[in-house]
């Protein structure tokens, strides 16, 4: 069995979390593509880039639409 398949490194069945692994991305589970190693720094990085822009501006939404 390829060691990254295994369902325990597979959080949600589509983020794959190692920290023991030092790739920064893999084959994607299915064969097609490939996915990052959210457990790397490089990943890590990667996630907050895209997650925490959107975040900021539901906040910001928030925030106006309560001093209304």
């Amino acid at each position: 069995m390829n060691k990254n398949n295994d369902s325990k490194y597979w959080k949600l069945g589509i983020f794959y979390y190692n920290p023991d692994d030092p790739s920064e991305s893999v084959e994607r589970r299915n064969g097609m593509g490939s996915t990052i190693n959210f457990a790397s720094k490089i990943g890590r990085l990667i996630l907050l880039f895209f997650f925490i822009p959107p975040v900021m501006i539901a906040l910001i939404f928030i925030i106006v639409m309560l001093l209304k």
